[in-house]
């Protein structure tokens, strides 16, 4: 059933990036041109999010990314991922690492579809054994530009696998802050 939703969801991705609807302005296609004056420095990009909770429940997340943009409307990119969660008053903690890839096309100037599969490595059955858990999340998102290659994102994004120790509870709101090279 998994997997039914899934495909169900990806196709409704690719062909929501493909639609453009009548009347819309939507952005001009790359020119080869426009792509061969970009230099290195200029397709690269950094950012990425950071969270804190504190209280009963400490909750600490640092995910640093590096985003390369092959032309105007599509990006790749990749994202490190570090998580610290403790209980208080118990002696118990435990530290997640992790990685991602990810994709973003750009529907119009500012919306963006986005797709990641992210894998995270920590504690989380009770056998006290460290193992890895799949993420596969699929969304849209706004993208915010301030001006001096800076710009503020905020993401919507759903996590198709949904496995039973995953920390994560659909729908997820990112918000991470982009900063040109």
């Amino acid at each position: 059933m998994h997997w039914v939703r899934f495909i169900g969801l990806l196709a409704l991705l690719v062909s929501a990036t493909h639609a453009y609807p009548q009347g819309l302005e939507v952005m001009e296609e790359d020119s080869t041109e426009t792509r061969s004056k970009l230099n290195l420095q200029d397709r690269l990009f950094t950012g990425g999010n950071l969270g804190a909770q504190f209280g009963y429940y400490t909750f600490v997340n640092v995910s640093p990314m590096l985003g390369y943009k092959v032309s105007d409307r599509y990006i790749v990119g990749i994202r490190g991922t570090y998580q610290y969660f403790s209980i208080r008053n118990t002696d118990w903690d435990s530290h997640v690492l992790g990685g991602s890839v990810f994709n973003r096309f750009f529907v119009f100037e500012n919306l963006f579809a986005h797709a990641e599969y992210e894998v995270l490595n920590g504690f989380w059955d009770p056998s006290g054994r460290r193992s890895n858990i799949p993420h596969f999340f699929v969304g849209g998102g706004y993208l915010y530009r301030m001006g001096g290659g800076t710009s503020l994102s905020v993401m919507a994004l759903y996590e198709l696998i949904q496995r039973t120790y995953s920390p994560y509870i659909n729908p997820i709101i990112r918000v991470g802050f982009n900063v040109g090279l």
